[in-house]
C-alpha cells in the first residue's frame, strides 16, 4: 500500500505544479485508501508522523515516503526496488555513490546531498531505471538537475550523453551528434541519459527531433541509405542471438535497431520554468510533456538550505561568536 502511495505520487503528484494541487493529491490518496484498500492511511504511514498528533496531513511529512535501489552497489545488474525508511541509512548510501562516481569521473562534483537533494536523485533514478523512461526536469540554473541526473545515471551503469555546443553549431551538427547516440544505444546496446538543456537549444528545429525521439524513438530519415546499412549490420549479430529477426531483413534489423534504441536511450531534459520559453515549447512539441516524467526542482526547504550553509562554512576561518549566531 505504501509502495501504491509512492508510485501514484510520482507518476501524477510530480506533474502538478503547486503546493494547493499536492494538497489535493495528499487528500485524494488518503481517501483512495480508506475506501478502495479499506486501511487507515495515518496507521500505515505513521513511521512519517513528525508532529506527533497520529495525522499525516502535510507535504513535508509525505515527502519522507521514499522507494528506491540506492542501496545497491555499483554496476550490480539487479537492484531491487525497495522502500527506504533508514534516513541516515539513505544519506549515507548517497554520499557513498557521490564517493564511487567521483572516483570514476573525470570532474568531480562537491555536492551536498541534504535530504531534498536525494528525493531527487531517487526520483531521477527511478525514471532511468525504466525502459524508454524520460525525464523533464524543471527548475531554475543551480538547483542541481544535471549533477544530480550525472550521479544517477551512473549509479545504474549507464553512459552519459550531451552535446557540446560551438560557435557553429547547426541542426546538421545536432544529428551527427544523434546519430552518434543512436550507434551507441542502438548499435552497441549501451544504456544511456542524453541530458539536453536550455542552453542546448541552439534552434529550435532541434526540438523537432527530440519531440520525434520521444514520441517514435527515432528522427526519420536522419541516416542515408549507406548509413541505414550499417546500422541494420551492427545489430544482426544481436538480433540473431535473440532470435528477434528470423529472416534477417534489413526492415527487420532496422526495426530491431530502433527497439534497441527505445529500450536504453533515456533523454533528461533540464529546463528552466522562466518567462514564456517553456510555455510555447510544449504548445509546439507536446511530447516533451506526454512522453516525460516530470520533476519539479522547487525553490529549497529550509532543512536544505542549513545543510548546504553547514558544509561551507565548517571549513571557513569564524570568530567562535560568529560560529554561533551563524547556527
Amino acid at each position: 500500500m505504501r509502495l501504491w502511495a509512492h508510485e501514484t505520487t510520482r507518476v501524477l503528484g510530480d506533474r502538478l505544479i503547486n503546493d494547493d494541487d499536492r494538497m489535493w493529491m495528499l487528500e485524494t490518496v488518503k481517501e483512495t485508501t480508506k475506501i478502495s484498500l479499506a486501511a487507515n492511511f495515518d496507521l500505515l504511514f505513521s513511521h512519517l508522523d513528525k508532529s506527533g498528533n497520529g495525522k499525516i496531513e502535510s507535504l513535508d511529512e509525505f515527502r519522507a515516503n521514499i522507494f528506491g535501489d540506492i542501496f545497491t552497489a555499483f554496476g550490480v545488474p539487479d537492484r531491487p526496488y525497495e522502500e527506504i525508511m533508514d534516513k541516515e541509512k539513505l544519506i549515507k548510501a548517497a554520499e557513498d555513490a557521490l564517493s564511487r562516481y567521483n572516483e570514476m569521473a573525470d570532474n568531480a562534483m562537491n555536492l551536498v546531498l541534504f535530504n531534498f537533494a536525494i528525493e531527487h536523485l531517487l526520483r531521477i533514478r527511478r525514471i532511468l531505471k525504466q525502459p524508454g523512461g524520460h525525464a523533464l526536469l524543471v527548475g531554475v540554473g543551480g538547483s542541481g538537475r544535471q549533477s544530480l541526473t550525472r550521479l544517477a545515471t551512473k549509479m545504474g551503469d549507464y553512459e552519459i550523453f550531451q552535446i557540446e555546443i560551438k560557435k557553429v553549431y547547426t541542426k546538421v551538427e545536432f544529428r551527427e551528434d544523434l546519430k552518434t547516440l543512436f550507434r551507441s544505444v542502438g548499435g552497441k546496446g549501451e544504456p544511456s541519459s542524453f541530458i539536453f538543456t536550455d542552453n542546448s537549444i541552439k534552434e529550435e528545429g532541434f526540438l523537432e527531433d527530440i519531440n520525434n525521439i520521444l514520441n517514435t524513438g527515432e528522427v526519420p530519415n536522419i541516416f542515408p541509405a549507406d548509413e541505414k546499412n550499417d546500422v541494420q549490420d551492427s545489430v544482426r549479430a544481436a538480433a540473431k542471438e535473440e532470435s528477434r529477426c528470423p529472416d534477417g531483413t534489413p526492415q527487420q534489423l532496422f526495426a530491431y535497431f530502433i527497439e534497441r534504441c527505445k529500450a536504453n536511450l533515456h533523454i533528461v531534459l533540464c529546463f528552466s520554468p522562466i518567462g514564456a520559453s517553456l510555455r510555447n515549447r510544449i504548445r509546439s512539441f507536446p511530447s516533451l510533456v506526454n512522453c516525460t516524467t516530470i520533476d519539479w526542482f522547487s525553490e529549497w526547504p529550509k532543512d536544505a538550505l542549513e545543510s548546504v550553509a553547514e558544509q561551507f562554512l565548517a571549513s571557513e576561518d569564524l570568530e567562535s561568536d560568529v560560529r554561533k549566531q551563524c547556527v
